[in-house]
């Protein structure tokens, strides 16, 4: 029975592991994708002052 109840834990504890590590990787793709978009910005922007010159 002991066997069951450890066995039980670590598979709830490897759930949410995977669960915080989601949530990590989503935190990251957001901040990659923020980054994109102000990369993208910067580069219309220095593309649109070029043009100007």
């Amino acid at each position: 029975m002991r066997k069951n109840v450890s066995l039980a834990r670590l598979i709830e504890s490897n759930k949410e592991n995977l669960n915080n590590n989601q949530m990590f990787i989503d935190l990251i793709e957001e901040k990659v994708h923020r980054k994109q978009v102000e990369m993208r910005k910067r580069q219309i922007t220095f593309h649109g002052k070029r043009r100007m010159k």
